[in-house]
């Protein structure tokens, strides 16, 4: 149940930031891999999933937010490959129409420097019928924020009155979009735009773009990171899981920034149980928690 947001920056072109949400102990790594035709891959991998995500060194990035009801519904080892697939690709359009037709649903951003891509998939009768989407070229002056319910497909994700946990998710879904709106039209660069994601503005943690569990398999925000296609950059902020980074230290690739979490550390320091400690070497980021997470084999498979 993750949050994106997407912003054209005079200097830098579109920039994707993200808020990535589970309920589960996450195991995440990032990687990279040379490309005969797109030059290198650099994704996200998650190891209880499979699920994929990242950017190409042609400067084409592509992530998702989940937009289904039943998230244990979710298949995100074939979504992971499909993703992975469409990132070796050269141009959006053709990531598109690859996706498409492998009905991956979900809000998915294709974005290079100049040109972001909007699609919104999902299936009919609650996640279970015939799978549909609508897509889209979003114009430079639009902020663009989606979650976990539909816009264009008004039917799909969280709907009111299904179930009562349902009926949280939907309410979570529409504040922390009409929260991040608000806090992404100042920041001037992928940094700020992190950190307007951080903000906490709801007295219920579960309603703040940024989420902390106050009670057993509530979601929380392990990781936030930010996709700059025009500078081949990435910036990547641990929070709440484990983390190990295998990147290769080359100013020709796709290069990795990792922020500092402290200022998240102060902010929440009364409500975050787990907190990463980050340690680096000459060859990779590794972050661990300062506290042991519960073993749990319950996986909810979210975007």
């Amino acid at each position: 149940m993750c949050i994106i947001g997407a912003k054209y920056l005079r200097d830098k072109g579109w920039v994707l930031v993200k808020n990535r949400d589970q309920d589960y102990v996450s195991d995440i790594s990032f990687l990279d891999r040379d490309h005969p035709k797109v030059g290198e891959v650099m994704c996200l991998y998650d190891h209880h999933t499979n699920y994929r995500e990242g950017m190409n060194y042609l400067g084409m990035t592509i992530i998702t937010t989940s937009l289904t009801p039943i998230p244990n519904d979710e298949t995100d080892n074939k979504d992971g490959d499909s993703i992975y697939h469409a990132l070796q690709l050269n141009n959006p359009e053709d990531a598109a129409n690859y996706l498409t037709d492998k009905n991956i649903t979900g809000f998915i951003f294709i974005s290079t420097k100049d040109k972001l891509i909007l699609i919104e998939a999902a299936r009919e009768d609650q996640g279970k019928g015939k799978y549909k989407f609508k897509q889209t070229l979003i114009p430079k002056n639009e902020i663009v924020v989606r979650t976990n319910h539909g816009v264009d497909l008004p039917w799909a994700g969280f709907q009111y009155g299904y179930s009562e946990q349902q009926d949280v998710w939907r309410k979570s879904s529409e504040l922390r979009k009409k929260y991040a709106e608000v806090v992404l039209k100042k920041p001037k660069d992928p940094v700020a735009m992190l950190d307007a994601f951080s903000a906490k503005m709801d007295d219920d943690l579960q309603m703040n773009i940024f989420r902390v569990e106050y009670k057993p398999r509530q979601m929380r925000t392990i990781f936030q990171w930010a996709l700059v296609p025009s500078e081949d950059t990435v910036y990547i902020r641990p929070i709440q899981c484990r983390m190990k980074m295998s990147i290769k230290i080359d100013p020709d690739k796709i290069r990795v920034n990792v922020i500092d979490n402290e200022d998240i550390r102060t902010l929440y320091a009364k409500d975050i149980k787990h907190f990463c400690r980050m340690v680096k070497d000459s060859t990779s980021i590794w972050t661990t928690t300062l506290k042991s997470f519960k073993n749990t084999n319950n996986v909810r498979n979210n975007h």
